[in-house]
């Protein structure tokens, strides 16, 4: 496959603007029927004291970026270059936000403030995420980011607006 074919590159961009909005919808499902089951068993120990924390921020941080996943999506279905520059910065966003999640329980242990607090994020890192599962287990946002920008080529230059087009001659 050429990325240089502007008919594929159109295909890969609109295919990746439904798959992200499949696996959005797929994501606010799981976390927004998971949350409430969680939320009520969910309790701050004094060695977890920002557990609960941890978990609202995690969850709200995923739910933001499958929203604006579901922008991106719809204008890459549209063949819009604010799908790509949307999509580029939530895929960036997500990459960041699961490494982030990966590493802060890791570096935060020189005092006990931060030892617990990497020790809550950790344990909410284990019962959250929901909302990103589907992606982080198919590596989607680091697939689509390089395929996007390999077909990107495939966006119009212009806007095609009805008003630009030369009149019919008939």
């Amino acid at each position: 496959m050429s990325f240089s074919n502007l008919v594929w590159n159109r295909r890969i961009i609109r295919t990746i603007g439904i798959v992200s909005i499949l696996l959005a919808f797929v994501g606010g499902y799981f976390a927004l029927s998971s949350a409430p089951h969680i939320l009520a068993r969910l309790r701050d120990t004094p060695a977890l004291p920002y557990h609960r924390e941890a978990y609202c921020v995690m969850t709200v941080v995923e739910l933001c970026c499958l929203v604006a996943l579901t922008i991106g999506g719809v204008y890459l279905i549209l063949l819009r270059r604010a799908g790509l520059i949307i999509s580029n910065v939530v895929f960036a966003v997500e990459i960041a936000w699961f490494l982030l999640q990966a590493s802060v329980p890791l570096l935060v242990v020189s005092a006990e403030r931060g030892y617990r607090l990497g020790r809550s994020i950790g344990a909410a890192g284990g019962i959250g995420g929901l909302g990103a599962a589907p992606q982080d287990l198919t590596g989607y946002p680091v697939l689509a980011l390089i395929f996007l920008n390999l077909a990107r080529r495939g966006f119009p230059n212009q806007p095609a607006r009805p008003s630009d087009r030369a009149p019919r001659q008939g």
